[in-house]
């Protein structure tokens, strides 16, 4: 009976995600951030991430399917049996019940573009630690891996470095996406130093980086401050509520969960 489910819930899904590509043309961009926890500066705290909508196209309004709203009700009866333990509630309250990741890419890597030089203060070891940040993910087999492209154009995700933030901020990820949740691209900015004037050791910049790529590919902030995910970062070492996190949301499917129509059966 429960493999009967599985196959019934992943052949609905299989319809509605076909369905939204074809539909699909709005998109919605987010910044989030993260300040450093490291002892650098003084007063240091938590930044809080800032949603901004995206310039998009107007859509007709339309009622949902009855297909597409009984695979919103599997796809919520699935998150609530494989999130405990997962932080991807502050997604759903940041995305107005929106799941959002990169399409399934069935082994084909994300492509990264690493722009080196900028500030002065650049030094052409922070794009090792980069490269460090993003063996971290690869190695943390969530179904998402990734490789260095040739060029900007080319690249999904593209990552600068800057001298400094004007806030009390040591990182800052822009993710755009459509209507479907799928994401289209993203774009990490680092800094080299505090907004208060000091340079960031290598530990924090590395726990920076790490904790943007976890937004580039679609992760929210934790609450929990043992995770790479939280707000203020401690670590660069993912946590298991990282890994799950992660590792749930690349298993369900993209789209808006929430459904405020009746579903009707024939």
């Amino acid at each position: 009976m429960r493999r009967t489910l599985t196959v019934m819930t992943l052949g609905l899904l299989a319809l509605v995600v076909a369905d939204r590509l074809a539909k699909t043309v709005n998109t919605a961009q987010v910044s989030q951030g993260a300040s450093p926890a490291f002892d650098t500066t003084a007063g240091a705290g938590p930044m809080p991430a800032r949603q901004r909508p995206g310039r998009s196209a107007t859509l007709p309004a339309s009622a949902p399917s009855t297909i597409d709203r009984l695979a919103r009700l599997a796809t919520r009866r699935q998150l609530g049996y494989l999130a405990t333990g997962t932080y991807l509630d502050s997604m759903i309250v940041t995305t107005d019940s929106v799941l959002r990741r990169w399409p399934d890419l069935y082994g084909k890597p994300l492509r990264i573009f690493v722009i080196e030089g900028g500030p002065s203060t650049y030094d052409h070891r922070m794009a090792t630690l980069v490269r460090d940040a993003l063996e971290r993910w690869d190695e943390a087999n969530i179904g998402v891996t990734f490789a260095l492209a040739p060029d900007s154009a080319s690249a999904d995700i593209t990552v600068a470095w800057i001298d400094h933030f004007s806030i009390d901020r040591a990182g800052q990820t822009d993710v755009t996406w459509d209507q479907s949740g799928q994401i289209r691209h993203a774009r990490i900015s680092l800094a080299i130093r505090t907004n208060t004037g000091f340079q960031l050791p290598d530990a924090a910049m590395l726990a920076v980086a790490v904790h943007e790529v976890g937004h580039a590919i679609g992760l929210p902030h934790s609450p929990d401050s043992n995770d790479v995910m939280f707000p203020a970062t401690q670590t660069g070492v993912l946590s298991e509520r990282d890994l799950k996190t992660a590792r749930v949301l690349y298993r369900l499917p993209l789209g808006p969960l929430r459904d405020t129509a009746p579903i009707v059966t024939h």
